[in-house]
């Protein structure tokens, strides 16, 4: 268990790191950039030197082009972390984007609701896929925030996802989940709306399992990003600050989610 406000820097320093592997793999591919990462990693020596500047050092020699392409795309993937005010930051979200937000539990559904708005505000249909023990609280909070009509209408739906937690934690199944999300895309856009934007409590609810489904929750985050990048969606996922994992964890988790939810969404004024 880990406070992911007090870890941020290596938080950050390994998010860093993976959006240069990811980029390195683009660019030659995964087979070719992980046998190149083991060869620099045993061949070239030196002091204080990370394995990610060994690589680097390596690429530079051989495959100059390719260094400068990997550099440019790590850059270019990393630099969504640029900080800034929570509001504002939630202000630009739009369609295929992938988003975290760490707080305690009593100000989560409030956050989320600024994510609602949003997505309400661009004509999406908002859904949140939520254990019924959360489907009151965001009922309520979602009341006090004035989308009683919303949700009256059928514009923001709260959906009880525990048979598909069930099925996560039982058989690992993944289809059945994805399945009932690509249906609940369809009947929305059946119902005329071009967007659709999810609060998703998925992988928050199998790490807060006893025990903690982590390697499940991670398959979950990775299947929710395939469908960000290829579907007119967006994807907002409540996250506890008192994260039960380490570093390496959380920066694997937030592969794929977008930069600024650590820097500036995740950390930024407080919601109450």
């Amino acid at each position: 268990m880990i406070d992911v406000r007090e870890a941020l820097d290596e938080i950050q320093a390994r998010s860093v790191d993976e959006a240069y592997w990811r980029a390195l793999e683009r660019v030659l591919g995964t087979l070719t950039a992980r046998t190149l990462r083991g060869t620099f990693r045993a061949k070239i020596k030196g002091e204080g030197i990370s394995e990610r500047e060994r690589v680097a050092q390596g690429l530079t020699e051989v495959f100059a082009s390719q260094a400068r392409t990997v550099e440019e795309l790590a850059l270019k993937e990393s630099s969504r972390n640029a900080s800034g005010p929570r509001d504002n930051k939630m202000e630009e979200l739009g369609v295929h984007g992938h988003w975290v937000d760490f707080s305690d539990a009593a100000s989560e559904a409030h956050r989320a609701m600024a994510f609602v708005k949003r997505g309400l505000a661009r004509g999406a249909k908002v859904i949140a896929l939520l254990p019924s023990s959360d489907m009151d609280v965001y009922r309520e909070e979602a009341v006090l925030s004035g989308h009683a009509e919303d949700i009256d209408h059928g514009r923001f739906f709260l959906f009880n996802a525990d048979e598909h937690l069930d099925v996560l934690k039982t058989a690992g199944v993944l289809a059945v989940l994805l399945i009932a999300i690509q249906g609940m895309i369809q009947v929305a856009r059946g119902q005329g709306y071009s967007e659709v934007w999810f609060i998703g409590k998925i992988a928050s609810a199998l790490l807060a399992s006893s025990p903690p489904y982590q390697a499940l929750a991670l398959r979950v985050e990775s299947a929710m990003d395939s469908l960000v990048r290829t579907l007119p969606i967006s994807f907002y996922c409540p996250m506890p600050h008192r994260f039960p994992g380490d570093p390496s964890l959380v920066a694997d988790l937030l592969s794929g989610h977008g930069w600024s939810s650590v820097a500036a969404i995740a950390f930024g004024s407080p919601a109450h």
